[in-house]
């Protein structure tokens, strides 16, 4: 069916059309024509009012509950909940019992992806179970498509293994290291500072997660291996990764969306939706990390989608799991807080996350593959209903800058169709 996209506002730095309001005619996946075009050559018209249409916002890292944590969020649920978070692609991490370690577990995420509306990535684990002891099968995942490894929210002690990993993954991939000393923030539920004093709880001071940053960049210039660092949430870890930069090094970094939108101090009332790893920092490491966006330091941004149900969650802050469930409203309530210029926002959301996981490059030109994110400047409410999830701490707000859809596999997803 061709499909009309009228009055769409272009943000894509690759395209003629740029931060032009044009007219986009696609027929499944491919984008047909560009210009002042005519409604009777589409079967069906959509007027976005000059809502901005850019390439498909990928996310890095994210948990989809399978297989091993459904009751909290299967693919189906966080599939859906993506595309209402405007993503058109997701790279899924190992978070339950079983482990996406070797080719069954990447053929598993692809097969069932092919039945989802959008794509899914898998992201092989680096260490077999995600143990950190003994190496996983990377290359053979890698021969599926997958190009980046790490073990998820498990920062590996062994920096042996880190070193043989960015060795080993150097002709075809790119470790992923969750940062984080697990010597030093054991037992923390927050940020150590003021607020963790104020409040009674366990702090996670800052080196647990910078001494990491070192020694895995130090581990990095041995080996002239390809690093992505996730979750970056310190000043001296940015400090560290924008000097191995410099200096010439692989690495790339990314900031969690939840960074950049709440401070410690909104833990002051315990609520368990905002207890994640590595933790929320003040307002100084987020302003902070804020400018490290802006100069280019940070990479991408993620939204690290962590879903859990409500056992896990309606409970006792000390007892409370980790993780912040985000898809829906993370990108909205961070536009909205934010003044991001659109190239630099195609970039983190977009460019470099696809880059990353391997996906086709996207530009809005004729012939190219058709897939869109649309986002709209008209006022609504996060409704959450996609996700199972129970710790979405957006859930029910309203957000000014909203997603009004995405168009990916040749079909348009919209909650506000």
């Amino acid at each position: 069916m061709k499909l009309l996209f009228k009055n769409a506002y272009i943000v894509d730095v690759k395209s003629p059309y740029h931060l032009q309001t044009v007219n986009v005619l696609v027929d499944d996946d491919q984008i047909i024509s560009i210009g002042a075009l005519d409604e009777s050559s589409a079967d069906h018209t959509i007027d976005l009012n000059g809502s901005t249409l850019t390439t498909g916002f990928a996310e890095l890292h994210s948990d989809l509950g399978e297989p091993g944590n459904e009751e909290s969020e299967d693919l189906n649920s966080g599939s859906a909940a993506a595309a209402a978070g405007g993503f058109t692609a997701v790279g899924v991490v190992s978070n339950g019992g079983n482990h996406i370690e070797n080719k069954l577990g990447v053929d598993f995420i692809l097969n069932r992806g092919e039945s989802l509306p959008i794509h899914l990535v898998p992201i092989g684990t680096m260490t077999k179970r995600s143990k950190g002891e003994e190496l996983s099968e990377m290359f053979e995942m890698s021969t599926l498509g997958s190009s980046l490894f790490g073990d998820y929210k498990k920062g590996v002690s062994n920096a042996n293994i880190v070193k043989l990993a960015l060795l080993y993954s150097k002709p075809f991939g790119r470790i992923m290291v969750h940062p984080e000393d697990h010597s030093l923030s054991a037992d923390g539920m927050m940020h150590e500072g003021t607020v963790s004093t104020y409040v009674g709880l366990k702090g996670v001071p800052e080196m647990a997660e910078v001494i990491r940053i070192k020694r895995d960049l130090s581990l990095l210039e041995y080996t002239e291996g390809s690093l992505h660092i996730a979750s970056v949430s310190t000043i001296d870890g940015i400090k560290s990764i924008r000097q191995a930069k410099e200096h010439g090094l692989n690495v790339t970094c990314s900031v969690n969306l939840h960074h950049l939108i709440f401070t410690d101090e909104d833990l002051s009332q315990y609520d368990t939706s905002l207890k994640v790893s590595p933790p929320i920092r003040s307002k100084i490491e987020r302003n902070y990390l804020w400018n490290a966006v802006i100069d280019g330091t940070v990479d991408c941004l993620a939204v690290d989608h962590l879903p859990k149900d409500i056992e896990q969650k309606q409970c006792e802050f000390d007892n409370a799991a980790f993780g912040m469930a985000g898809f829906e409203g993370a990108v909205s309530v961070f536009l909205d807080r934010y003044d991001l210029a659109p190239e630099r926002m195609q970039e983190v959301f977009s460019s470099v996350p696809r880059k990353l996981l391997n996906l086709p490059d996207l530009k809005i030109v004729e012939g190219e593959i058709a897939e869109f994110t649309i986002l709209s400047s008209q006022e609504e409410y996060v409704t959450g209903f996609a996700s199972k999830a129970f710790n979405n701490p957006f859930k029910g707000g309203k957000v000014n800058n909203s997603i009004k859809g995405v168009y990916v596999k040749g079909n348009y997803l919209s909650l506000l169709e």
